[in-house]
């Protein structure tokens, strides 16, 4: 395989604008309103919507990527707890549609051979490929809270396209490792990472010898993957991992795990209190020690509390993360209990609204929000508007260089350039100026005839975002369509409406929170 290939054009890295206050309220502030035209469109950021909590929405929009119609009333019919049953058990889910779709992009069912011959160096890699399956999945799957963990642990696992090589193999990593873990046990999650060619490359341990270590992933390991960087592990440590793991490669001619003795380094060595035994295999010591670093009560509360950070709040509730790793640690790091956990603690109900969405969840939210059809790109032009729009987000999956992830806070994602990007984006979506998504807003305009104009604000802002209009968002609308609250539009004027009312109810400052 070759060692240097074509990327896809890569985004800006998002940076938290000093000067950008990273607050709600800025998005509120009447005074300093941000005004955008799009299409003649005027939009204010203003205090646009409002609901009362409604626990069914609020888990939708935490579990899932946003609230649909259909997923809100199938909450509602069969309840709380027999929703999250068939949640967490995702194949048994009907996924007959967006297999279809899927079909279409066969990158995503190769093998490292058949990706290596079927995209060759100047091909441009398949790793757009995959890049789009994500933002399909999260937005049309059904198993939504599986699709929200492959993403949580993509993000923690993180690997980089870094060239041709990284996009092959990690599309298959997605497959056979990130997937059918994302709900099991992170001690199972853990070695797989491990053992996978994806992260070997990644993070360099496929070079790492008896002799000449290479510390990155043992460092990596320990600060991003298990403990943190507050996890109680020295340099020594750090080392003696890095030795523990040598030998852990990639056999070059199948581009699949390969333990090789003669590069593996047998010394006898402590880690934190683990010391190697003295029976079993080298490969057997290694894959010990990631189980028994699994459940180190360190790493059930740094990886609670990202989890936690994800799901609930930016700075999370201490006393939740504790509830959290407790429960990781009483079920051997099985990632549903711990879910379970987080939904049903108060600081989980406490944070509604208040999580700010990051930019592909946003965009994910907007598609199913808007009911929007997706098909894969069927030409270079199509990939490129996909590939501009999400590098304007400054979120093009699997393009962050860093082996930590996108940020997961206000403070990174909020700033008027990427207010801006989003407006555009839902823009392109709802006036059908992106040919690879499909939006109808007629099913919108049902029952609205003979309906007063604040009636028909609330309806649609309801079905959208799951909040009617304020005072404030009526009379921006008004303005904007020279409509009065007495007046009771015809079918005429409400079709040529809608746009303007789906655009201004998806940018309004509440939708960019869940």
């Amino acid at each position: 395989m070759a060692e240097v290939g074509d990327t896809v054009a890569l985004p800006e890295q998002p940076e938290a604008d000093a000067a950008t206050p990273a607050r709600r309220d800025v998005l509120r502030n009447p005074w300093a309103a941000a005004m955008v035209a799009f299409g003649g469109i005027a939009l204010a950021a203003c205090d646009f919507t409002s609901a009362a909590y409604d626990r069914n929405v609020h888990l939708l929009r935490r579990l899932s990527f946003g609230p649909t119609t259909s997923d809100l009333g199938r909450l509602r019919a069969i309840g709380e707890s027999a929703w999250l049953a068939e949640q967490f058990a995702p194949a048994t889910l009907d996924h007959t549609a967006i297999n279809a779709k899927l079909a279409a992009l066969p990158a995503l069912s190769m093998n490292v051979a058949q990706l290596d011959a079927a995209y060759p160096v100047g091909s441009g890699g398949p790793g757009w490929q995959l890049q789009f399956a994500s933002l399909l999945r999260a937005a049309l799957s059904p198993a939504q809270i599986h699709e929200r963990m492959v993403e949580f642990w993509n993000d923690h696992f993180n690997i980089y396209f870094e060239d041709r090589r990284h996009q092959i193999l990690k599309i298959v990593e997605d497959r056979e490792v990130i997937r059918p873990h994302a709900l099991g046990r992170f001690s199972d999650l853990l070695v797989a990472s491990a053992q996978s060619p994806a992260m070997l490359l990644y993070l360099d341990n496929y070079i790492s010898t008896a002799g000449a270590i290479n510390e990155n992933y043992g460092r990596e390991l320990l600060e991003l993957h298990t403990l943190g960087v507050d996890g109680g592990y020295t340099e020594a440590d750090v080392v003696a991992v890095s030795r523990l793991l040598t030998g852990w490669t990639i056999e070059r001619s199948t581009w699949t795990f390969s333990f090789r003795p003669g590069l593996h380094d047998p010394s006898p060595l402590t880690i934190m209190g683990w010391t190697r035994p003295t029976t079993g295999t080298p490969l057997s010591h290694g894959v010990q020690f990631l189980q028994w670093l699994a459940m180190r009560p360190a790493t059930a509360r740094f990886v609670s509390q990202k989890i936690a950070r994800r799901f609930v709040a930016d700075e999370p509730d201490a006393g939740l993360v504790t509830a959290m790793a407790n429960t990781w640690l009483a079920n051997g790091s099985a990632i549903e209990p711990v879910l379970r956990t987080m939904i049903s603690h108060p600081a989980f109900t406490a944070s509604a609204g208040k999580k700010y969405r990051r930019p592909s969840d946003y965009a994910a939210f907007v598609v199913r929000a808007l009911g929007s059809t997706m098909a894969p790109p069927s030409t270079p032009a199509d990939l490129a508007q996909l590939s501009d729009a999400f590098r304007q987000l400054n979120q093009m999956p699997f393009e962050w260089d860093a082996p930590n992830g996108y940020p997961d806070t206000e403070s990174a994602w909020l700033s008027t350039g990427g207010d801006l990007a989003r407006w555009n984006l839902v823009g392109s979506i709802v006036t059908n100026r992106m040919p690879l998504f499909a939006t109808d807003l007629t099913p919108l305009a049902a029952g609205l005839a003979g309906r007063t104009a604040p009636e028909i604000y609330s309806a649609i802002s309801t079905a959208l975002v799951r909040e009617q209009t304020t005072a404030g968002g009526r009379n921006i609308l008004n303005k904007q369509l020279m409509w009065t609250n007495e007046l009771r539009p015809t079918v005429a004027q409400i079709t040529a409406a809608l746009p303007t009312i789906a655009i201004a109810s998806l940018v309004a400052a509440d939708a960019q929170y869940r």
